[in-house]
């Protein structure tokens, strides 16, 4: 096993599709070889399988944070702009990735290791200028025929070289077993054109979108200096998949200092995202005594996102009033925000005071309506204590502000089956599976639905309509991968 595992990794570096084989500008993105329908398609069978991973991040804080960031450079970058969907792994490997289709995943490693906020903001660049150029679709331009099975396997080829998956043995296997053949010297001859294209694109956007661009330029450069000197245990996965060269860093310098030097400090956002993700990494203790170093150095003012990262790690370890203590020091005045206000109240839970929690829930919404995690953790809050009508009431509500949030019909799938309503359970599930991109899952959901018996005329009427439409999307999707397929 170990090593087929070596093998699926040396294939998964000479053919990764996305970020590392590159090609040079071959001029206006239509000239790609992949229509954006099918590059859609691929995407949503990739990602199909990235969502049910455990390394998935689906922390509504974390990820938030994440498409705040990723939809401000997008909106600094030239028409026509791409959709791209920004997402997270925990992992400890240092590295980032753009799939096609128009998905980048971000390590939680990588974002630990960035100093500031412009140095994840300059990767994160990088990664949608691919995306943007449409370098996936360009690597099989002149390859002639290509299989979406090829395709989406060389895409999860990058997850499951992370190591860490608990499903990366199944998706190397299945990279080795669907990968077409495509010839290594012939992707590597691109690599240095193609990266140096992105590296421009992204400067730019990173400069648009107020951050200073020598963010970009510290990163890269720390991480080939830490590269010579071994400081990494081998060579980090970002640059396996993204060579740098002296090269390549000097380019970059000589277009920085052309841009206007920026002050931009961190946001707040960024912080707090940095120290909850160092508080869920390695041990509780661990985590526990650096939050309390950390604090200890600040002798006037202690740092918010440091207290908050402590309470995290001793809720992590289990020592619910310590960590309330710490939170209610930092939750008062202009100290307030949303995320303390959720943390609370799972504190207050944890402890057995439901009540109390449901009214912290309550009241942090009425102030932070549309924060995610305060939404989600009151309507779990709320079936777990069997107040389903509440629950469903609050969902309702939610659902017509968000239409597209996923993790809400989920919940509401999850109260209508503690009522018994098991028609409603199963189109609330369709509908989640629908917005996470698997049309086959959402019509058996619905086809489930239709069978229920005793069910209400119109319910059951609004349902067969829905059905016959996604069996209609689900057609189209097969028609595309069956082109993709004989292609």
């Amino acid at each position: 096993m170990l090593i087929r595992r070596f093998v699926a990794l040396a294939l998964c570096v000479a053919l990764l599709p996305a970020h590392a084989q590159v090609l040079p500008d071959l001029g206006d993105a239509s000239d790609a070889v992949l229509s954006d329908k099918q590059e859609k398609t691929i995407g949503n069978r990739v990602m199909r399988e990235v969502r049910i991973d455990p390394a998935f991040v689906d922390d509504p804080e974390i990820s938030d944070y994440v498409k705040s960031l990723g939809n401000r450079l997008l909106g600094a970058a030239d028409p026509p702009r791409r959709p791209i969907e920004f997402f997270v792994v925990q992992d400890d490997a240092i590295n980032a990735f753009a799939l096609i289709g128009g998905h980048i995943g971000i390590h939680t490693g990588l974002i630990l290791l960035t100093r500031d906020e412009a140095e994840l903001a300059g990767v994160m660049a990088h990664e949608i200028a691919h995306i943007l150029q449409r370098h996936q679709s360009r690597l099989y331009q002149g390859q002639g025929k290509y299989q979406l099975a090829s395709l989406a396997a060389l895409a999860l080829a990058i997850i499951a070289s992370r190591g860490s998956s608990s499903q990366s043995s199944a998706v190397t296997e299945a990279a080795i077993t669907g990968a077409s053949a495509i010839m290594m010297q012939g992707q590597l001859d691109y690599t240095r054109e193609h990266e140096r294209e992105a590296d421009r694109i992204g400067l730019t956007i990173l400069e648009r979108a107020g951050y200073d661009p020598r963010g970009m330029v510290s990163f890269f450069e720390r991480m080939l200096r830490a590269n010579r000197l071994n400081e990494f245990k081998g060579a980090p996965s970002y640059l396996r998949t993204h060579p740098l060269t002296v090269e390549r860093i000097a380019d970059m310098q000589g277009r920085v200092e052309r841009m206007a030097p920026r002050l931009v400090p961190d946001s707040f956002e960024y912080r707090l995202a940095r120290a909850k993700l160092r508080a869920l990494s390695g041990s509780a203790p661990a985590q526990i005594t650096y939050f309390r170093s950390q604090i200890a150095e600040r002798t006037v003012v202690r740092p918010r996102e440091e207290v908050y990262g402590l309470a995290i790690a001793l809720k992590r370890a289990r020592e619910f009033a310590e960590a309330e203590k710490e939170l209610n020091t930092i939750r008062t005045g202009e100290n307030a925000h949303p995320a303390f206000e959720w943390l609370a109240a799972q504190l207050q839970a944890e402890q057995g005071r439901r009540d109390a929690a449901v009214e912290t829930y309550r009241a942090a919404l009425k102030s932070y309506p549309g924060y995610r995690g305060l939404v989600y953790g009151l309507a779990e809050l709320l079936v777990d204590s069997g107040r389903t009508r509440e629950a469903l009431a609050l969902l309702d509500e939610k659902v017509r502000d968000d239409p597209e949030d996923a993790k809400l019909y989920e919940l509401q799938s999850r109260a209508y089956a503690a009522t018994g309503n098991r028609l409603g359970q199963h189109r609330a599930q369709a509908e989640a599976y629908f917005r996470r991109g698997n049309l086959a899952a959402a019509v058996d959901q619905l086809e489930l639905a239709t069978k229920v018996r005793g069910s209400d005329y119109y319910e059951l009427s609004m349902t067969e309509a829905r059905l016959r439409e996604l069996r209609s999307q689900l057609r189209l999707e097969r028609e595309a991968e069956k082109a993709l397929k004989l292609g």
